[in-house]
């Protein structure tokens, strides 16, 4: 068979019959799910990080030097996301998808936010100042980054072909686009993005902060997404 057969096959086979999608309350693992037309659903809390304009800041960097920025960044999302019950599970550079579940996942991920956001300006940040002052193409730059939470149900399918690293897990929904999509809103030192959903439902510990425990969170109007209230908040979580 040829390898237009093949595609074309591929292709009319996932788009004809019925999938098996079953209920899940625990987060998978690649081999968790089969291939094939099958599924697992899951109510989640999809938290989103980025660098911002990761693209030129790469262009600028050696490679190796890239390559630190990278594995910190990496290491510290992996790490605050892991201590709160957080599983991350997609890398994908300068972007990484964090999952969370149960009664409590709302907390989690916001928590887990407002740590990432204290990790990358006090910490990530003071090592790359001098790296950023010292290069010419990036003197009016300065490292940023933006996080999105949102939450829903999310099919979790297995893509790819058979063979080792040639598949990974798709996590697909509204939560996961809205996550992505929210982070992209950070600017103007407000780098969490919230939904309503996540606002309403979180502990209060995630809600109120300072001696005086003042709301940490600003509502504003997402006009590109048909007026729906969000949240955003400059506030951050330290770790001793």
């Amino acid at each position: 068979m040829s390898l237009k057969d093949d595609l074309k096959n591929g292709v009319n086979d996932f788009f004809s019959g019925d999938y098996d999608i079953i209920q899940g309350k625990v987060v998978p693992d690649v081999a968790d799910i089969e291939f094939g037309k099958t599924g697992k659903e899951l109510d989640l809390a999809m938290l989103f990080i980025d660098i911002r304009r990761s693209t030129k800041i790469v262009d600028a960097f050696r490679r190796k030097t890239s390559a630190r920025m990278y594995k910190s960044f990496l290491y510290g999302v992996s790490k605050i996301s892991r201590n709160n019950n957080g599983y991350v599970r997609s890398f994908n550079g300068d972007g990484v998808l964090v999952v969370f579940i149960g009664d409590t996942k709302r907390t989690n991920a916001v928590k887990t936010a407002m740590q990432l956001s204290w990790f990358c300006q006090e910490v990530l940040k003071p090592k790359l100042d001098q790296y950023f002052k010292d290069n010419s193409q990036l003197t009016d730059t300065e490292f940023d980054f933006g996080i999105g939470i949102d939450i829903g149900k999310v099919l979790v399918v297995r893509g790819g072909i058979r063979g080792s690293n040639n598949n990974d897990l798709v996590w697909i929904g509204n939560a996961t686009n809205y996550a992505v999509k929210l982070s992209d809103l950070s600017k103007d030192g407000y780098h969490i993005y919230i939904s309503e959903d996540v606002y309403d439902y979180m502990n209060k510990s995630t809600k109120y902060g300072g001696n005086i425990q003042e709301n940490m969170w600003e509502a504003r109007t997402w006009n590109a997404m048909n007026g729906q209230t969000i949240y955003r908040s400059n506030w951050t979580w330290g770790i001793n």
